[in-house]
């Protein structure tokens, strides 16, 4: 479904207005998307100064174990407080991955049973709104057919979290 690293995927989809930023990483972190090595490159290519950022891009080995904690004094450092989970940066974040992860997917040349794949696994990813529970549907194992996505609600769903996103710059 990529092209390239994931923050590359959700740049392709996002304003040039507002590119990824410190929320996008935290979120893209705390939900597996995003590993140490993308994060620490994107932080040496921001040239960011601070002691947090400088100690977080240098962090290696052992010291990676560290790496989440380095992380989030980072973000602070850089923004001036922390979004956390349920927050509205936080959600904000988890609509932009949200977002263009079903970009992807819906951009994609698959059928409708391979789509409802990727939709549900950009559900199990980044957890499901509940206006996005009809964007596919599953079939009992007794139907003999596999699930299948509405490419429409998708696409509409990706159009209603967009301008909710921008209305929220």
């Amino acid at each position: 479904m990529t092209q390239g690293n994931w923050l590359g995927l959700l740049a392709r989809h996002c304003s040039r207005n507002n590119p990824p930023g410190w929320d996008d990483l935290l979120v893209g972190y705390d939900f597996s998307i995003l590993d140490l090595e993308e994060i620490q490159a994107w932080v040496r290519a921001q040239n960011l100064p601070g002691v947090a950022c400088a100690a977080l891009v240098a962090l290696d080995g052992e010291g990676l174990l560290a790496f989440e904690t380095a992380l989030w004094a980072a973000v602070t450092e850089a923004t001036g407080q922390t979004p956390r989970p349920g927050g509205r940066r936080w959600a904000r974040a988890q609509d932009r991955w949200r977002v263009a992860l079903l970009k992807e997917a819906v951009a994609a040349p698959v059928s409708a049973e391979a789509l409802a794949v990727l939709v549900e696994a950009v559900y199990d990813t980044l957890g499901c709104p509940e206006d996005m529970l009809d964007l596919w549907q599953r079939h009992a194992g007794w139907e003999r057919r596999e699930g299948a996505a509405d490419r429409a609600k998708v696409l509409e769903f990706i159009r209603r979290r967009e301008l909710e996103l921008v209305a929220a710059q």
